[in-house]
């Protein structure tokens, strides 16, 4: 018989709270047992010594109560036993004081925290004795099974008050947690998990108002986790849970499963300085890589088999992209290693498949958004190139019913958006920025020799029927992303090259049609209004604010940027890099400044609002001074502001 299999069935306190479960006790000790046991039993009259006494009062005056109802209805039927709780007084006395035991372990304190760690302790060494001494008789240990479940499960009061988590530490705890890491039933060995889990939890030390003396609690213990090399521990055993099982075991190690990678989870937000220990401790990106591809399910259909993504699968997808948000080095890991090719690999999938589901949708999108931080490093801008991504993106652009389609649009505004240095990187400067933009024009150049501009203008107009425009409707930043696009085109081809005419025809006038080019002119001047428009009701919310305010109260120089930010300046901008470019054909032009008169725009307003997004590249605290310097630069010049304008677009 199979451990497992009895103390499942035993127990089922695995998924419940230490608060909501309930107490399971085995034969009711006599006092002898207790005098024995050294619990400080001498007879029944001291059984609730140590407890408080106004408790003890209240307990003795119900059990008074008791004994006189008893009393009144003893002679209704046979001597009352039926009404009788069939205990003797001196069983009533043992269940008394195991009542005032269990009051006083709710109580949270040092002491308290003690008697836990003295409980677990006593209850592995009896589960280790009681396995050696009756290794085929599993039925024989599952009691003391059961004990250390308990045992572990008491120990998840410490995420109510994360400061007694010292204590394990002190006690010499940790190691015995790390060592049940590695228990032959799969349960404990959950237990552990859990537990860490929930004391690492954003809840357990982010309450709303106190210090972060509480992070810094955890922080340590976490730390002291790892110098007892827990996360080796927990790599090797995310390897041995088996998710395939339909079995209830297998539900188990599905739950283990995400229980792991909550915790990875629960440290990027807790501590980011130790994430990159306990990746490489655990080997996670390794196994990440394997379980994103992996689906413990298959879905039937008409064209054959299709892998379709399970809860953990698209939690594991969420992980990689929690990790290339957090950290640099991990963007520089992906993109150098395997993890980078899966990640297309996963999004190739989509080609001519939509999700089906909420989780399915949400393992792609984490895809993508894996993508969009590998290729924002040179190194991940270069193993894109090599791999095809480029190619890869017009496959699924021409797919219009997709929702992978507008989403690649994300991925290419990414890739040809320019690479900022490692911050941790003191000399990795110019060369690393010029190498980046080098790559970028590579890019920008491969997509418009491949028609990739067609692709980019039907998503910019809106094209497509039915589903299609549902599709833009659901994802609105769609726009957002083609004007990017646009503006990095402009910027990454040189003003000679037949890339950039090619790109610059599509806003200009021919002989043979003299109405298309008014279209998309016509798309760009929408969004530009409407985008300045959203800009300019925050500037006059924040300016109404800063009026009722006091001057300490008011927002900042850098919160009232942040604000606009939100409301779409860089959208904004982003269309006045393209306006610029196609201002030079004089047509265009005319045409420009005819659409931007009817919202009272100019273009000189175009050109100063560029001369801010090049200031705050130039500075990144904002000062005003080299913003007015470039305004200044761009009114004095006699080639015009606009062709100033676009020239200085060109600054990276």
């Amino acid at each position: 018989m199979d451990i497992n299999d009895i103390f499942k069935e035993s127990v089922s306190s695995k998924t419940l709270m230490p608060s909501k479960s309930k107490r399971k006790l085995g034969a009711t000790p006599g006092l002898r047992t207790l005098k024995e046991g050294g619990y400080g039993i001498t007879d029944s009259s001291n059984i609730a010594d140590g407890v408080d006494s106004e408790h003890v009062k209240r307990v003795k005056r119900a059990e008074s109560d008791s004994a006189e109802d008893d009393d009144d209805g003893a002679d209704d039927d046979e001597g009352g036993r039926f009404f009788s709780d069939g205990l003797t007084s001196e069983e009533k006395d043992v269940m008394t004081w195991v009542d005032n035991m269990e009051i006083m372990d709710d109580a949270l304190d040092q002491a308290a925290v003690q008697r836990m760690v003295v409980r677990l302790e006593r209850a592995v060494s009896k589960n280790t004795e009681d396995r050696i001494k009756h290794a085929n008789s599993p039925q024989l240990f599952a009691e003391s099974e059961a004990d250390l479940d308990e045992a572990l499960q008491r120990l998840l009061l410490l995420a109510n008050d994360v400061q007694y988590l010292k204590v394990l530490e002190d006690l010499g705890t940790l190691p015995t947690l790390v060592g049940l890491m590695a228990h032959e039933n799969a349960d404990i060995t959950l237990d552990v998990i859990q537990f860490v889990v929930e004391v690492t939890a954003e809840d357990a030390w982010s309450h709303e108002g106190e210090s972060t003396e509480e992070r810094e609690l955890v922080s340590v213990f976490v730390r002291a986790l790892a110098a007892n090399e827990f996360f080796e521990v927990l790599g090797q055993n995310l390897r041995r849970l088996k998710e395939d099982s339909d079995s209830f075991e297998g539900e188990a190690d599905r739950m283990g499963v995400f229980q792991s990678l909550s915790l990875v989870e629960n440290i990027v937000s807790l501590d980011s300085t130790i994430v990159g220990s306990v990746v490489s401790a655990m080997d996670l990106l390794e196994w990440l890589r394997t379980r994103i591809t992996r689906s413990v399910y298959s879905r039937a259909s008409a064209k054959g088999s299709t892998t379709q993504a399970d809860p953990n699968q698209q939690y594991a997808a969420e992980l990689v992209s929690i990790l290339l948000h957090s950290s640099w080095q991990h963007r520089v890991e992906a993109s150098s290693g395997q993890l980078g090719l899966t990640l297309m690999e996963c999004l190739a999938k989509y080609k001519k498949h939509t999700p089906e589901d909420e989780v399915e949708m949400e393992y792609l999108e984490n895809i993508v958004d894996s993508i969009c931080m590998m290729v924002s490093t040179r190194v991940g801008k270069s193993a894109f190139i090599e791999a095809e991504g480029v190619e890869l993106l017009l496959v699924l652009q021409q797919q219009q019913q997709q929702v992978a389609r507008l989403l690649s649009l994300k991925i290419l505004d990414y890739a040809m958006s320019p690479t900022y240095s490692d911050p941790a990187a003191k000399d990795a400067g110019e060369d690393e920025a010029a190498q980046s933009k080098a790559l970028a024009a590579s890019m920008a150049k491969r997509y418009i020799d491949n028609r990739g501009l067609k692709h980019l203008f039907s998503i910019l107009m809106h094209q497509g029927k039915g589903g299609v425009r549902k599709l833009y409707k659901k994802y609105p930043e769609t726009d957002d992303r083609a004007v990017s696009c646009l503006a990095s085109l402009f910027r990454l081809t040189r003003r000679d090259s037949p890339e950039h005419w090619r790109l610059l025809a599509k806003f200009a006038s021919t002989q043979t049609d003299d109405s298309s080019w008014k279209l998309y002119v016509d798309r760009i001047v929408e969004l530009n209004i409407e985008y300045f428009e959203r800009v300019q009701g925050v500037e006059a919310q924040a300016d109404s604010d800063s009026d009722n305010e006091s001057e300490a109260d008011s927002d900042s120089e850098m919160d009232r940027y942040t604000r606009r930010l939100d409301a779409g300046l860089f959208s904004l901008q982003m269309t006045d890099i393209v306006v610029a470019f196609v201002a030079e054909d004089a047509k265009a032009r005319e045409h420009i400044e005819q659409q931007l008169k009817r919202k009272g725009r100019t273009l000189a307003m175009v050109a100063e609002e560029l001369a801010e997004y090049v200031a705050a590249r130039e500075e990144t605290d904002l000062q005003a001074a080299p913003r007015k310097r470039i305004i200044q630069r761009i009114k004095e010049s006699h080639e015009g502001p606009l062709t100033v304008a676009h020239m200085l677009c060109h600054i990276e």
